[in-house]
């Protein structure tokens, strides 16, 4: 499977870029802000966490892939496979012979009988393994190690030299592609955890703005202005996390199809990653795009006092 994550079709950021020219303004004594705008509390904590699990969920299903693999791939290579007399024994392209694959129809094929229960009870036992009701058996390992394999598999009726050896190897790039997969998927979980600690910093900065302010009683309009500014300064902390998330998508975790016999589908790695979830598909920009938008309207809360 190839990830690929396009660059037009990136979400844009969803914190405005603070272009004002006036210098921000910090204070250890600045705090408050109106209290009841403070209800973001865990939101970052909450979402991202999500995302993590979610990362986590995924690594568990491809390391239990990478195991079926492997089972299947000791299985094969421990087969006796048939000689054929014939030079003819390697990989051939005879057309589609996937129907007479599902139901071996000589009692004498047991070599081709135990590749399919090989796959069967190994790499389609995974339990979270996603097959149609409408996929066939031939169809799914086709998918998996090449319509080649398939089409001399079916030809044949038997395992010969040629195509166990491809069988093996093709094994082998399905499990190399997802100790891949399990890499990127765990980079992605550790940029989701420190994507995490910063929002959370943010937002609780934001959050102890927003309560203190109602007990503020003198000077709240010097209050006020320290808090605009305040609140400003977390914007720009924003974006820059927002930048920052927005090379992180721009550069794809896997730029390269592992094989051009297996699937050459492509797919966003967020979307890969994402979309069967309760997770938004961008998280980190979800987040800051909420965020962002709860400290804009702080600030327009903020505005009035400043007159």
């Amino acid at each position: 499977m190839r990830f690929r994550i396009p660059i037009a079709d990136q979400p844009v950021a969803c914190v405005d870029m603070w272009c004002g020219g006036a210098e921000l303004l910090t204070s250890p004594l600045v705090v408050g802000v109106i209290a009841s705008l403070g209800a973001m509390l865990l939101l970052v904590v909450g979402k991202l966490q999500t995302a993590i699990e979610t990362c986590q969920d995924e690594r568990e299903c491809i390391i239990a892939e990478q195991d079926a693999f492997r089972r299947f791939q000791t299985q094969i290579r421990q087969v006796e496979p048939v000689q054929f007399e014939s030079p003819d024994t390697a990989l051939t392209d005879v057309g589609d012979r996937t129907e007479v694959m599902d139901v071996p129809t000589s009692p004498g094929d047991a070599t081709l009988k135990y590749v399919l229960s090989a796959y069967e009870e190994t790499v389609r036992s995974v339990p979270h393994y996603s097959i149609g009701d409408e996929e066939s058996l031939a169809e799914n390992l086709a998918a998996e190690l090449g319509e080649d394999i398939v089409t001399s598999l079916a030809t044949n009726r038997v395992l010969t030299p040629a195509v166990q050896q491809a069988i093996v190897d093709r094994s082998q790039q399905a499990i190399d592609v997802r100790a891949e997969l399990i890499e990127v998927v765990t980079e992605e979980m550790d940029r989701l955890a420190n994507y995490q600690t910063e929002l959370t910093n943010i937002e609780t900065r934001q959050d102890n703005l927003c309560a203190h302010f109602g007990s503020v009683q003198m000077r709240r309009r010097e209050a006020a202005f320290d808090i605009w500014c305040a609140l400003q300064d977390l914007e720009t902390k924003l974006d820059r996390v927002a930048e920052q998330r927005q090379r992180d998508l721009h550069s794809p975790p896997v730029a390269e199809p592992p094989s051009e016999e297996t699937s050459d589908e492509q797919i966003e790695f967020c979307e890969y990653l994402y979309s069967d979830s309760d997770t938004p598909q961008y998280p980190v920009l979800s987040v800051i795009g909420e965020l962002g938008e709860a400290i804009r309207t702080d600030k327009e809360q903020i505005r009035p006092y400043l007159g």
